[in-house]
């Protein structure tokens, strides 16, 4: 004969059934297949400093591409610039601590530019893909973190899907600046920027198609090359001048072939070491991951990292990241700073931030 349950002995089961649960929470972060999806990547490095979290709810995808303005006469007083897709921009010190925050819209993607001519002068110059007003903003950097508004109108972008991803260029060829935008449909488009009235205004100059959803992506100023994240296919190089072929090349081991590199294909960013050699660095999102290629040639793929818990919390999920080869405090050889998708206090799970990770820690791993 079946015996029924007691009340207690309910009691007890579904108090049994809620700590089991409890320890599961405690003890695993979101998306943890894709974190055992990179287990087989064994080199790892650690976060140095993280930014103040988002001002975002800590299950809102907020923070999304960082970008390194250093100060021209004192390292110290570098800056992070970091998007803020629910709402807009924030500027941190090398210490992590929010300097400003500027409420202009849900900026996605953001890159900058130093010594931008207007009126006789040269300013530092940041571009942000603006998702509320389907536009690219700009702004003058200056002094503590401040970002002034540039743009003398609206520069509405002409493409049938939102605009995404967003990075600058200029061109050694004419010394002209360019800023290339991208959106979910694989629409990528470049922009002339130009001196007007005090501000600064944009000329659409060039449109490009991929196939599927781009948004990562970098410009190479001393090699006139621009790279473009196709998001489940690879990393594609198109000649970066205006007038350049439409005809783009894979990158070879960035698309489905290389094992260490899981969908989606995110930030990009280049680390320099002379006018030619250096490092290529694509965030791999799927599985919590970071590929590195050859700068110079046809972009050698020279292995995969993760940053993984230190003092602080692993990164997980990144979208943007920026690289620096200036030496600054605390980070001899330059700085890695990268979005992380799901940040943590111990087991507390904050809203999202920016890490910042020696690039002299990276360079070991890939000598």
């Amino acid at each position: 004969m079946k015996k029924n349950l007691s009340l207690k002995d309910l009691s007890f089961y579904v108090f049994f059934i809620l700590v089991l649960a409890f320890l599961f929470d405690s003890c695993n972060r979101p998306s943890e297949g894709s974190r055992k999806a990179g287990e087989h990547i064994t080199k790892t490095v650690v976060a140095a400093i993280e930014t103040q979290p988002t001002p975002r709810g800590k299950n809102d995808d907020s923070a999304d591409d960082p970008a390194i303005w250093i100060h021209p006469s004192n390292p110290e007083k570098s800056v992070i610039i970091g998007t803020d897709k629910k709402g807009g921009l924030a500027t941190y010190n090398l210490k992590g601590e929010q300097l400003n925050y500027y409420p202009f819209g849900d900026m996605n993607n953001c890159d900058l530019r130093t010594g931008f001519p207007i009126n006789g002068d040269t300013i530092d110059i940041i571009a942000a893909s603006n998702r509320t007003m389907q536009s690219v903003s700009l702004f003058r950097i200056v002094e503590n973190g401040g970002l002034d508004s540039m743009h003398n109108r609206i520069i509405q972008s002409k493409m049938s899907d939102e605009v995404y991803g967003l990075c600058m260029y200029k061109s050694k060829k004419t010394g002209l600046f360019y800023v290339f935008v991208n959106g979910k449909s694989g629409e990528v488009e470049q922009y002339e920027l130009f001196a007007a009235e005090n501000k600064v205004d944009a000329k659409l100059v060039r449109s490009l198609k991929l196939g599927t959803q781009t948004e990562g992506m970098v410009a190479d100023d001393e090699t006139g090359t621009v790279y473009i994240g196709e998001e489940e296919a690879g990393i594609w190089k198109f000649d970066a001048e205006p007038d350049g072929s439409p005809e783009g090349k894979m990158i070879p081991k960035s698309p489905e072939e290389n094992p260490n590199i899981k969908y989606d294909i995110e930030g990009l960013a280049i680390y320099t070491t002379d006018s030619v050699n250096g490092y290529l660095v694509a965030s791999s999102q799927g599985n919590y991951s970071y590929a590195v290629f050859e700068r110079q040639g046809d972009n050698k793929y020279l292995g995969s990292f993760r940053i993984t818990d230190g003092e602080l919390d692993g990164v997980e999920e990144t979208d943007g990241l920026d690289i620096s080869n200036v030496s600054l405090p605390g980070f001899p050889k330059g700085i890695l700073v990268v979005q992380d998708g799901f940040n943590y206090d111990g087991k507390k799970k904050k809203s999202q931030n920016y890490k910042y990770i020696s690039w002299e820690e990276v360079e070991k791993l890939i000598r």
